[in-house]
């Protein structure tokens, strides 16, 4: 396929196949593998409930790792783009390797401004110890600027007041507040090790709301457990990255604030 536009950014990547021009207001939203694959689970159903279009992707001889996607017997870069009228979606086949985090953060910044986006939506999945007795995780939120606030003070969610974040969303929300760029953070309870559509499904329900349009998760409960197998690998090699990135800083409160 020939790339439309390639841009490099410290050895990564990002081609367009074709001209990308969104409506207002415009959203980002990332699908990167995190605890319970919460964010990948939410971007992947979306893509296929709106029908969303692969408009690019994301490659790196730096960073990523050598591996081919292979789709309908076409080569696919390991990130995928893909948009619908005022959406674009960032979807990863791998989990983010450490050193890749930072450049690949401000890669997808540096993009969503090109781009005209308004809001980047990051849907982060917080592991939780008792997750088996939660019946209907809560989903909290965080917003790097005044206008994201508002839309999220609107739909009666408690906002994350505490605690560290860590992984790919952590330096995207740094990065956007000192670039004031608006970042919305959506944090579900969820599995820390296990794929956890029904903290998608969550997410995706407040991400409804945000986006202005309507999201059937009534597929993605049906399917839970066929998600689970078919996301188990992914899951596997994301819960070995998030060791490394010592994800379990996120059950601490900071210690200025104890």
């Amino acid at each position: 396929m020939a790339y439309y536009y390639e841009e490099y950014y410290n050895g990564l990547s990002i081609v367009e196949y074709k001209t990308v021009r969104l409506k207002k207001p415009a959203f980002m939203i990332c699908g990167l593998p995190d605890a319970g694959l919460v964010g990948s689970i939410a971007v992947s159903h979306l893509i296929n409930e709106l029908k969303m279009e692969e408009i690019g992707g994301i490659e790196s001889f730096r960073y990523f790792p050598p591996v081919a996607i292979v789709h309908k017997g076409e080569p696919k870069p390991v990130l995928r783009l893909f948009s619908n009228e005022n959406i674009l979606t960032v979807i990863s086949e791998i989990p983010i390797p450490t050193s890749a985090i930072y450049p690949l953060a401000i890669a997808l910044i540096d993009y969503a401004q090109k781009k005209g986006i308004d809001h980047i939506i990051s849907p982060i999945g917080v592991g939780v110890p008792n997750r088996l007795e939660i019946e209907k995780p809560r989903v909290y939120w965080i917003a790097t600027s005044k206008d994201g606030a508002a839309l999220l003070e609107k739909l009666n969610l408690k906002k994350f007041e505490e605690g560290f974040l860590v992984g790919p969303y952590a330096v995207i929300l740094k990065e956007c507040k000192r670039k004031r760029v608006s970042n919305i953070v959506l944090l579900v309870e969820s599995f820390l090790e296990f794929p956890d559509p029904a903290a998608a499904a969550e997410t995706l329900k407040v991400l409804s709301n945000i986006i202005g349009v309507e999201i059937n998760v009534k597929p993605l409960i049906e399917k839970a457990e066929e998600i689970r197998l078919k996301t188990r690998e992914l899951m596997d090699h994301t819960r070995r990255a998030l060791t490394q990135m010592k994800k379990a800083l996120e059950y601490q409160l900071p210690l200025t604030y104890v």
